[in-house]
């Protein structure tokens, strides 16, 4: 039968038979070297590099194919390598070579590596390989399947730090059609931190725009480092790129991340409408963002909003308002701050506010009636590649000026460096009342927990502190805190008219304790002891000096278990409650009724004195003296005994000597005679008996030579 009788459909698939027929015989006569040397030739042509090809196969089934082996690409240079892979197999269409055409259709890479780098004027070592366009010929690219298996990816940026891409693999299908897709798995190696990455999304190729459309994309990354753990970032949105000049779109962005660093658990998550990059840099719609970093004691939560982010000139982005609310949260304490400050960022890694203004609040759970008002203005800082974080501000506090500068170092095993500047600070408006219960119940444990792992230096300074009926003056101190423990040394402070100065070491741990080595000079003692203790028993003016030792882990626990000594001098001041001088001076008439009984204390009369010294040391809470001297008017009173602190108890001896010289005859009677005061009881309240038996027998052995002189 002639061929031209043959129907259509059977005489192509004829000519197809014959052609695979011609194709099987013709094959092992290729010279597939030279082959391989002259695709070699056309691409380094094509490509303005050199390319060397190791093997080339060439196959039928399942469709025809040729796969390139140990194929290299070199720089612009021909010496540096820019690519290399294991093998490429690309498949050819039937379609096409029934109509003369080689149609690629498949592509299947192994084992490629890319060394890709950033130029110090911004174009990449790829965008000669962009502009060149290839020649027209009798290759087709359709393709319907594209897969990179185990590739490679290193990149370099313009300031030479290095991102690698590991086992990444790729398969993208109809990449050019209405309905492309890909997915991309693989792990990455940054400067400081690694993981695994995936990317999927839609995919719409246009090459001959060098463009790409990926809707509904999302890009995943676990990362991990010695110091963070269980890190996971997400981006998602629809992504339009594009090269040659490279750009890029993402709209409708959502990014979040979660990290686990000690026993902080760090969140972010990131709202933006539009975010564009390319040679002008990078620029955003308007930004929504929240953050929070929570551990077992603490919480910081915060809000952030930005009307536009754009390139400036120097690279760096910037916005020109930028609001910022905080939320600080412990279980005593809790602050809101509200910042607005345009805003400057630089490569991501740094964050600055250079003119911001801060208003807000504090709170304590031991200042329950109401907030202490901060309002600030300043600069702030963040470097995140350095881990650092910078304040410096001036404005209110509570209504007082205030400074406050603050630096801080790594942002895990944080170091604290800061000094503050107040005028005034009176938290008496926020104490409890009156009426409701104690600040502090002594038996509650006190928590020194945020002494932990906390270590900073710096310098505090107040002009006035008022708490309750406690003030001081002109507060100055240097701190240091490290190892579980706080030093203020020196401490010191103008106080009831005198001087402090000293030091205080306070240590946590599983025994916590405190150490206070202080000398108060010039001080009006009878404001301190009503303001401190509520006691109004003693005045005068004049120095007291304390090295005290005692367990902190609560305010009975102070009391009961202080140690060390206290030496007391004072000098122009009174004992409140009893009048020894007159009380001496009714004796005579009085013997009977006041031997052995209680003496009623009268705050209204006191005993005046020139002179008072006396050393307490002090033993699980109790301070014992021996060496008690006044010096009063007329009179000499030694004495010793013991206060019991944790208890608020007195039991002392107090022993009266009547100097003489009064001009008082029934003072003056007594010249030389001791008189034993026993004082016990409540500090607040104590008690005060005589002992009048030396009295008696002066007076017994006065009155035997007044009854035998008739006699004579």
């Amino acid at each position: 039968m002639p061929l031209y009788q043959i129907p259509p459909r059977l005489r192509r698939c004829l000519y197809a038979f014959a052609f695979l027929l011609a194709v099987v015989v013709a094959v092992p006569l290729f010279n597939l070297s030279a082959l391989g040397d002259k695709l070699a030739a056309d691409a380094s042509d094509s490509l303005g590099r050199k390319v060397e090809i190791g093997a080339l196969r060439l196959a039928l089934l399942p469709r025809p194919n040729v796969t390139l082996e140990d194929l290299t690409i070199s720089e612009p240079d021909g010496r540096a390598l820019f690519a290399h892979f294991e093998s490429a197999r690309f498949s050819l269409g039937w379609g096409g070579l029934m109509k003369g055409r080689a149609e690629l259709v498949d592509a299947r890479v192994e084992g490629l590596v890319v060394n890709a780098y950033q130029r110090l004027d911004g174009t990449l070592n790829i965008d000669d390989l962009l502009a060149r366009r290839p020649k027209p010929g009798r290759v087709d690219w359709r393709p319907e399947r594209v897969d990179l298996v185990s590739a490679a990816l290193n990149w370099q940026d313009a300031h030479g730090a290095t991102t690698r891409f590991r086992k990444l693999d790729l398969h993208a299908l109809d990449p050019e059609g209405e309905n492309g897709a890909v997915t991309v798995v693989g792990q990455l190696t940054a400067p400081d931190w690694g993981g695994g990455l995936r990317v999927d999304s839609e995919l719409r190729v246009d090459r001959a725009k060098l463009a790409a459309r990926l809707k509904q994309f999302r890009l995943a990354i676990n990362a991990q480092t010695p110091e963070w753990r269980d890190g996971r970032f997400e981006l998602a949105g629809d992504l339009e790129l594009g090269a040659l000049p490279w750009r890029a779109q993402l709209q409708q962005v959502v990014a979040q991340a979660t990290v686990q660093r000690g026993e902080q658990r760090w969140q972010a998550k990131l709202k933006t409408p539009a975010l564009r990059g390319g040679e002008g840099g990078l620029a955003t719609g308007e930004i929504e963002a929240e953050f929070g970093i929570k551990s077992r004691l603490s919480e910081i939560a915060g809000q952030l909003r930005l009307a536009r982010l754009a390139a400036e000139p120097t690279g760096g982005l910037a916005a020109d308002q930028a609001r910022l609310t905080l939320q600080l949260l412990d279980d005593t304490q809790n602050a809101q701050l509200e910042i607005e400050s345009p805003l400057r960022m630089g490569n991501w890694r740094t964050m600055e506010l250079p003119a911001f203004t801060l208003t807000g609040s504090y709170r304590n759970k031991a200042l329950p009636q109401g907030a202490i008002k901060l309002a600030l203005a300043g600069r702030t800082a963040v470097d995140l590649e350095r881990e650092r974080f910078d304040w410096d501000s001036r404005g209110q506090l509570d209504g007082a000026p205030v400074t406050a500068q603050l630096s801080l170092e790594d942002f895990v095993s944080s170091r604290y460096a800061f000094a503050l500047d107040l005028a005034k600070l009176d938290l008496t408006p926020y104490l409890p009342n009156a009426e409701a219960a104690p600040l502090l119940d002594p038996a509650q444990p006190l928590s020194l927990d945020w002494l932990s792992g906390l270590v900073a230096r710096g310098e505090v300074r107040i002009g006035e502190l008022d708490i309750g009926r406690f003030r001081v003056f002109n507060l100055q101190t240097h701190v240091d805190t490290k190892r579980r423990q706080l030093k203020l040394d020196p401490l010191r402070a103008d106080i009831y008219g005198g001087q402090l100065n000293g030091k205080l070491l306070l240590e946590g741990g599983a025994k916590p304790r405190l150490h206070m080595l202080q000398t108060l000079t010039g001080m009006e003692v009878a404001a301190l002891m009503s303001d401190t203790f509520g006691i109004d028993r003693l005045s005068g003016r004049g120095t007291l000096n304390l090295d005290i030792t005692a367990p902190a882990s609560s305010i009975a626990a102070l009391r009961q278990g202080m140690s060390g000594r206290v030496d007391l001098m004072l000098t122009r001041g009174a004992i409140a409650g009893l009048d020894v001088g007159d009380v001496l001076r009714g004796l005579r008439s009085n013997l009977a009724r006041l031997t052995g009984g209680a003496i009623p204390a009268d705050v209204a009369r006191r005993t005046r004195f020139s002179d008072l010294s006396a050393r307490f040391v002090i033993k699980e809470g109790v301070a014992e003296s021996r060496d008690l001297v006044i010096r009063a008017p007329f009179l000499n009173l030694a004495g010793d005994g013991r206060i019991d602190i944790g208890r608020g108890e007195v039991d002392y001896l107090l022993n009266a000597t009547v100097r003489g010289g009064s001009g008082v005859p029934e003072l003056d009677a007594l010249k030389g005679v001791q008189v034993p005061i026993q004082i016990s009881g409540p500090l607040a309240s104590p008690s005060y008996k005589l002992d009048t038996t030396a009295l008696r027998e002066k007076l017994g052995n006065a009155a035997k030579p007044a009854a035998a002189a008739p006699k004579q």
